[in-house]
């Protein structure tokens, strides 16, 4: 059946939106021409001026479509296992040890968003908006998840968010200079301390001075990228539909 001019319109957008946020994080802002970011989405120059009135008018949206899709994407990770220590692998593993991915690619994208922000006051208004509905959510998220599993956090739920996040930001910025520095058993340990869950050091689990035995720290082998879901999905097609379907339904509410 051939598409609506909505539709059509939807389409374009979410495109132009997928091709920007791309070319931001592989190229850097600065970097990126209205013309490139038209061309990788098979569109003209002409479509990203109606949709988006400029480059930085482009920025602004990839900006509040992509702080939808992280949190999707996040929160699908986490779903995927019942181990509570499985699924702090499994935020690690989707933010911080992902390189040449999506995820990755998000994570650049923030930085270069941070740097832009630094020096524009548009988009450090937009970023602030973005993080603090952020903060919010994962907030929300968090205390669920320690009812959930009968933890006490260290914090309230935002504080505990703004905590969570620089922990993933700063040990995903060390890997990135110092990969051999930072590996999941340390993401892992961090998390659990902040989130009020026991954590053995990274090496085997032995018992602890109660004579209890330890969990042990799951490394991301255990939580792979390739694992299955209950559905017969593997994690990367689930994170990925997560991520589309986020996009869509962004483009939808801003039509």
């Amino acid at each position: 059946m051939a598409q609506t001019q909505a539709e059509r319109k939807a389409e374009t957008r979410a495109r132009l939106l997928a091709a920007g946020a791309d070319l931001f994080a592989d190229h850097g802002i600065d970097g990126v021409s209205v013309d490139a970011v038209a061309e990788a989405a098979g569109r003209t120059s002409g479509a990203v001026y109606a949709h988006f009135g400029s480059k930085q008018g482009l920025l602004l949206a990839v900006l509040d479509a992509w702080k939808e899709s992280v949190l999707t994407v996040l929160f699908a990770e986490v779903a995927i296992t019942d181990s509570p220590l499985g699924q702090l692998a499994a935020v690690w593993d989707n933010i911080g040890d992902n390189p040449g991915t999506d995820s990755d690619r998000w994570s650049l994208l923030e930085h270069e968003l941070w740097l832009r922000a630094a020096r524009d006051p548009e988009v450090a208004s937009a970023l602030r908006s973005r993080d603090a509905e952020a903060r919010r959510r994962s907030g929300q998220e968090l205390s669920r998840w320690a009812s959930k599993v009968g933890v006490e956090p260290v914090t309230d739920p935002e504080n505990l968010a703004t905590l969570v996040k620089a922990l993933l930001t700063g040990l995903e910025m060390q890997r990135r200079i110092e990969p051999d520095s930072v590996n999941g058993d340390l993401a892992v340990i961090g998390l659990a301390a902040l989130m009020g869950l026991k954590s053995p050091a990274p090496s085997s689990a032995g018992p602890d001075a109660s004579g209890s035995q330890s969990a042990p720290v799951v490394s991301r082998s255990e939580t792979t990228r390739s694992e299955t879901t209950r559905s017969g999905t593997t994690r990367s097609d689930a994170t990925r539909s997560a991520t589309t379907t986020t996009l869509q339904t962004s483009t939808h509410r801003e039509r």
